[in-house]
This record gives C-alpha cells, sequence and structure tokens, in this order.
C-alpha cells in the first residue's frame, strides 16, 4: 500500500481552514496577556543532552524510571542521567538516525529509527542487546513488558517483539488514508493491554502477548469533499486513566472510553493533534487554535476554555497541582489556575521549540526541549 505522508504546519492547517469556509473569522495570533503572576517558576537544573530531533519530526522524549532519566538526540547519541546526583551513568553512540525515542521496558530501553528498526539497550548500562527489523519508519515512542517489545510504525502497522532476543511474536495491521499529518500516536501500555490509535480516528486495544485485537472504537468519521478535508488523525497519545481511555483527532472529537469493552462514555467535538492530560477530574485538551479546554471527565462537559493564547503553538499540557502547564512556540511556558484556566505564571524557557511533553516528578516537572535542553522546574507560591 502507498502511504502519501503530509507534514503540514498548524499555520497552514489555519490558512486551509480559514480559505475553505467563508463563515469562519479570520484567526489572529495572541501577544502576551498581561496579568499578577501568583505563582514563580523555578529551575533546580539543566542539562544538554546531543542535538535533540530534526526537519523529519522525529519524536524525541524523555523517559524516567526512579530517579534515572534517559534521553536521546536525532544522531545515535543515547543518555543515562540520575537526575537528583545530576551524574551521568552512561553514554552510548549508535551508527543509527533515531526517529523515536526513548521507550521504557523492564530493565530495557528502546528506540525506533527512519530505517524501521527498533534497538532495544540494557538501562543500567546502554549495550545493545538486540535489534529487530519492522516495515516502515517508527514514528511512535516504543514500549516494552517483561516479556513483549511493541513498536508502531508509520504505515499502520504494530509489532510485538520478545524482549529476551527480539524475535518476532505478532503483527497488527491497520488501514492508513491516503493523506496523514506526519506523526504517530505513542502506544501505551496497561497491564495486559496494549492502546494505539491510528490516523483513520480509530483506537485499538490489543493483547500485548499475542496481538490479539480485544476491542475497536471510533473517535471521529472523515468529513469532507477532499483529502485534507477528510483527515482525522489521532497524533497525540492515548490516556488511560482509571476505567476510561481518552483520545483526540484532529478536525474530528474527543472521545472518552470504556477501558475494558471500548465502548463510547462521551464525545464532545474538537480539533486537536497534541497529547491530554488527565487529573481525575478534568481532561484538558490544546485545540488546533491554541485554546486550551478543560472538560469533565465524567460527562464531557466543558467546565472552561482559555482562548488567550490563539495561534501560540501550544503543545501538549501537563497537569500539575492546582495548575495547568503548557508551553507555546516562543518558548513561554505559562502556568494556568486548574480552577477557572486563569494566568497564574509565566517564564521565557531556553532552548529550542517544545515538542516533548513535559513529565511529572512529584511537584517538580522535567522539560526537553527540540535542541536537546533538559530541564528541571519547580512552582513556586
Amino acid at each position: 500500500m502507498n502511504v502519501k505522508t503530509l507534514a503540514l504546519l498548524l499555520a497552514a492547517c489555519v490558512l486551509f481552514a480559514c480559505s475553505s469556509n467563508k463563515d469562519k473569522e479570520e484567526l489572529k495570533r495572541s501577544g502576551l496577556v498581561d496579568f499578577d503572576d501568583t505563582v514563580k517558576i523555578k529551575r533546580d537544573w539543566s542539562k544538554g543532552l546531543g542535538d535533540g530531533r530534526d526537519k523529519r519530526a522525529s519524536n524525541l522524549q524523555l523517559a524516567v524510571d526512579g530517579t534515572v532519566v534517559y534521553g536521546a538526540d536525532v544522531e545515535g547519541r543515547v543518555y543515562a542521567y540520575d537526575y537528583e546526583s545530576k551524574k551521568r551513568l552512561w553514554k552510548v553512540r549508535l551508527d543509527d538516525e533515531i526517529s523515536a525515542a526513548v521507550g521504557l521496558g523492564r530493565n530495557q530501553i528502546y528506540l525506533g529509527t527512519f530505517k524501521g528498526e527498533l534497538i532495544a539497550l540494557d538501562s543500567a548500562t546502554g549495550e545493545e542487546l538486540w535489534r529487530a527489523k519492522t516495515s516502515s519508519e517508527i514514528l511512535g515512542v516504543p514500549v516494552g513488558s517483561r516479556r513483549v517489545a511493541v513498536a508502531q510504525t508509520i504505515d499502520g502497522r504494530l509489532f510485538g517483539f520478545s524482549t529476551r532476543d527480539g524475535e518476532q511474536l505478532w503483527r497488527y495491521d491497520h488501514a492508513v488514508p491516503a493523506l496523514t499529518l506526519r506523526g504517530t500516536a505513542n502506544p501505551v501500555l496497561s497491564r495486559n493491554q496494549l492502546f494505539a490509535a491510528f490516523a483513520n480516528g480509530q483506537v485499538v486495544s490489543l493483547n500485548v502477548g499475542d496481538g490479539a485485537l480485544l476491542w475497536s472504537g471510533r473517535v471521529s468519521s472523515p468529513r469532507g469533499r477532499h483529502d485534507l478535508e477528510k483527515m482525522v488523525d489521532i497524533d497525540g497519545t492515548p490516556v488511560v486513566d482509571g476505567g476510561l481511555v481518552y483520545a483526540a483527532t484532529y478536525q474530528g472529537a474527543l472521545a472518552s472510553f470504556s477501558k475494558a469493552k471500548g465502548q463510547v462514555v462521551w464525545k464532545q467535538d474538537l480539533s486537536s493533534y497534541r497529547d491530554l492530560t488527565v487529573d481525575g477530574r478534568y481532561v484538558y485538551a490544546v485545540t488546533e487554535e491554541s485554546h486550551l479546554v478543560a472538560f469533565d471527565v465524567a460527562n464531557g462537559s466543558i467546565a472552561w476554555t482559555n482562548d488567550q493564547m490563539q495561534l501560540r503553538g501550544l503543545d501538549s499540557p501537563l497537569a500539575l497541582g492546582n495548575y495547568v502547564l503548557v508551553v507555546d512556540d516562543d518558548s513561554y511556558l505559562h502556568v494556568i489556575n486548574k480552577s477557572d484556566g486563569s494566568f497564574a505564571g509565566r517564564r521565557k524557557l531556553k532552548g529550542g521549540e517544545y515538542n516533548a511533553p513535559f513529565i511529572k516528578l512529584g511537584e517538580r516537572f522535567m522539560t526537553f526541549s527540540g535542541d536537546g535542553k533538559l530541564g528541571i522546574y519547580r512552582l513556586s507560591e
């Protein structure tokens, strides 16, 4: 199957949407809103981890296991640091261009390549344990259980490999539309269930042991006259919280599914290609226009919307304490009150654009910029 993949910038998407619908108002980028700070953002530690990502939209994220953080760059450098002692534990250089990393398993970490290889390293030493071939480039961050490591490829396939030697155990194939956003949602493991999202607006649950389909649910269906209008990609990683699974599509909807059976609990119209964050009360999402919206987890009703960062290129939000954190394409980190969506704090971060999701570390959080800068911050009221 030939898959034509389009790397779309947000601005291009918005321009198309505006030009194709005369009833829409012309969208304008918001400036920085003035407000009185009620919280300060303080940096505890920062470190450079290689060159970061490149223009091919490599999906490079940090992975944390205990006090150890793992990171990689597109040139094949892989790092392990103890973030409490701030000491480097090991560093290796692979002769591969890394497309997706870093994924966690039991005593192993995983990296995907543009050539479609899944690489397993010993998490304690960085020693290469095995590598396995897939059908296409890996853009979703791989993940591993005790026995199975899983990679999702850009051509709509999931591969399960033995963590012992990299032998292929199973493969799951899913149809891919003719035109997609360039990107792949990361697969998610929850006990014996694997959750994966695809460019046709569907979420599936598989048995991680043998790849058998447990259920399939649709977040939204393609609509419109042209391929671009019909795009309903899920590029944000599904979120598993309690007995529910949440996912959102570009030009589609946000949906809540039963984790066990896949029944739809509720849906709300939404266009998003970022990760979601959930805190037990609300689901927080960033729309394609860079509006931050809080949805009630019980019924999907909108609790509040902050539209004062419109077209500022907001990335994936993080719920932390009484706040939601979100960074824009000028590297401004915004702290938003969970109670009403108002501004509480702001700080300009160092480093390039921030595409990797923030990681919660108790009362602190970790950032990773597109040019490879790791940072650990805390909020001070």
